[in-house]
């Protein structure tokens, strides 16, 4: 039995199926912690310039003044590793769904395909129509299911290009 229109309206265009890639941005996220990285390098060593210059201080006040530096340090590298964990995990997530989107992508164009081929099965068996009464319908016909293949075919390679760039965000 053949369901291959309520399988496109499953596959690909179902709003909780998503096949487009196009919001997911993982290089982005990595480019994001190289430079928090590079930046939390430079303040860890602030921090041991820091530590150094309170472990040679002379007076009190400026060992208070060095601890309390330091202590600012520390809070901005801990701020900026969260954020960094943050985005490792968020990357994971964008990776799966870049597989879930690309899988929901490769079964909506396999349930286009399908649907296209009913309609070429369909306009073939038309235009070899011979029953005089049925012939006035042919033309009209033949050009619904030429357009419904164009249709198709269009959303099929739209389809193809948005399960490519999801391979290129996994």
């Amino acid at each position: 039995m053949y369901f291959g229109g309520r399988d496109v309206d499953d596959w690909c265009k179902n709003s909780s199926r998503p096949w487009s890639c196009d919001d997911l941005d993982p290089s982005g996220l990595n480019r994001n912690i190289d430079n928090v990285s590079s930046k939390i390098s430079d303040l860890k060593k602030e921090k041991d310039d820091l530590e150094y210059k309170r472990n040679n201080a002379k007076d009190d006040s400026e060992r208070r003044d060095l601890e309390s530096q330091i202590k600012d340090k520390k809070d901005q590298i801990e701020a900026l590793e969260a954020k960094v964990e943050a985005w490792k995990k968020q990357i994971d997530s964008e990776k799966g769904m870049a597989r879930d989107r690309q899988d929901i992508g490769e079964r909506c164009v396999a349930n286009r395909t399908t649907v296209q081929q009913v309609f070429a099965s369909a306009k073939s068996k038309i235009q070899n129509e011979s029953d005089p009464d049925a012939k006035q319908y042919v033309s009209k016909l033949v050009d619904k299911y030429t357009a419904a293949e164009k249709g198709h075919q269009e959303a099929i390679d739209i389809t193809n290009r948005g399960v490519e760039k999801c391979k290129g965000k996994r």
